[in-house]
């Protein structure tokens, strides 16, 4: 048989381990992985390259429609696909409207497609009054459902109370859906935000003040109650805390279904850079210590934390910058899509030891199974989209501004140098990146939950 391309000669990090291996790819699915020669039309070789299943990002915020300004489809596709992410899942937050509802649900999929590079899904959100739109949302074809329970920083998406959350728990497991939680106790960052601020503090190291580990164990440990006591799927949002792992871990151990991320900014950046860099790494839950990171990476690395994610927040540089006086007034969101293979292959398979097949999992594998895109998306199998990453591991390069695809080009990574580039990025089958730059606009598809 006449493949439409092959990629010769690479290491192949697949589910069943490292093959050296050629990958014959049809229709835009893998459909060979040998290590004979393979005919096709079109040939790439990669010696001494390693071939990896593109990211799967199932947490960034594109806040079109309604919002373009700060980052529509078309940059915040581009920044996915220049850092090796072929699939975001995006979540609601502060688009107009918000997908809290059916009929959003279809602008939201209106406004990403034709403009998308990179094949995307949709959470929905569960909010202070819609229990009644659930169904119409998961008929919809949403993969799952996100909620805040502490303020999200934007009237758009309302957080909901403990009865709100108990009932819209109860609603998706009858609908056989799950929830994701943003775990931060509203009365407790409430009320010490109101305590510092009228103090008169407005100085950097008082935004993680006013964000405690308390507020996020205890909110952790209140979602898991009412998840098993309705007996509803859990997934816990970037979680920052190895605390946070042991109440997790206990909760699974007594057979909860729950999942849990963490981010590339907790496991990359502390609490001193967010005073020394300013606003830029300003983020909710905030950045912590050293030691806390270092406990962090201990539990990615023994397994204990299912998927890295971005939580990609955008934001127009004013809107960062009129923290710089007043840290309460900076957007609470770090512009992170773009970073986060190469962050993560720096930091962990290289500075840690994290095996490549480790990588790919946290990366690839569990995200798309935990929302539901598995076996279509997260690995380099037969059958699956030749959704791939093609990477000289050791590779020395600076993050710079001008590698930068979102619309506001600031990070708290730029100047970091980073090791492992990424030289084509193919989204079933087309190279839609090439060493670092897009060439393609378009062509990402709706996907739904299989």
């Amino acid at each position: 048989m006449t493949h439409d391309l092959a990629i010769t000669g690479g290491r192949v990090v697949t589910p069943q381990g490292i093959l050296q291996a050629n990958i014959g790819i049809t229709a835009g699915r893998v459909a060979v992985l040998t290590p004979d020669a393979v005919d096709a039309h079109e040939v790439l070789g990669a010696p001494g390259r390693v071939v990896l299943p593109g990211a799967v990002d199932i947490h960034v915020h594109f806040n079109e429609p309604g919002r373009p300004h700060w980052e529509g489809w078309g940059p915040g596709s581009r920044a996915a696909a220049a850092g090796g992410v072929t699939t975001v899942v995006e979540m609601p937050l502060n688009s107009i409207p918000s997908t809290t509802t059916a009929d959003a649900l279809k602008s939201k999929v209106a406004s990403a497609q034709g403009q998308s590079l990179v094949d995307f899904a949709l959470w929905g959100g569960l909010v202070a009054d819609n229990l009644d739109d659930l169904p119409g949302l998961a008929r919809g074809g949403v993969v799952g459902f996100k909620a805040f329970m502490c303020e999200s920083g934007t009237k758009e998406f309302a957080f909901v109370d403990d009865a709100m959350l108990h009932e819209g728990l109860a609603r998706l497991a009858e609908l056989g859906q799950f929830l994701a939680v943003h775990a931060e106790s509203n009365w407790i960052t409430h009320r010490l935000t109101e305590q510092l601020r009228g103090a008169g503090r407005r100085d950097r190291p008082a935004w993680g003040e006013s964000r405690p580990p308390a507020a996020e164990l205890e909110a952790i440990q209140r979602a898991l109650f009412l998840a098993g006591m309705t007996g509803c799927r859990l997934h816990i949002v970037h979680m920052s805390l190895p605390d946070g792992t042991q109440i997790i871990q206990a909760t699974r151990d007594a057979g909860q279904r729950v999942t849990v991320e963490t981010c590339a900014h907790y496991l990359t950046l502390t609490d001193a850079d967010l005073v020394r860099l300013g606003p830029v790494a300003k983020c909710a839950p905030p950045l912590r210590n050293e030691k806390t990171q270092e406990e962090l990476w201990r539990d990615v690395l023994g397994g204990r934390i299912d998927c890295i994610t971005s939580d990609h927040s955008p934001c127009p540089t004013e809107d960062k910058t009129k923290g710089d006086e007043d840290i309460f007034e900076a957007w609470g969101g770090i512009t992170g899509v773009q970073t986060l293979v190469p962050l993560m292959l720096t930091e962990g398979v290289h500075r840690r030891g994290m095996p490549l097949e480790q990588f790919a999992t946290l990366l690839s594998v569990n995200p798309a199974k935990i929302v539901g895109l598995w076996p279509q998306k997260g690995a380099i199998q037969i059958g699956a989209d030749a959704d791939l990453l093609l990477i000289d591991l050791d590779r020395e390069w600076t993050v710079e501004r001008d590698w930068l695809q979102s619309r506001h080009r600031h990070s708290p990574f730029i100047g970091r140098r980073v090791r492992g580039w990424i030289e084509h990025v193919m989204r079933r089958g087309e190279t839609i990146v090439s060493q670092g730059e897009a060439i393609s606009t378009a062509g990402g598809r709706w996907l739904t939950r299989q």
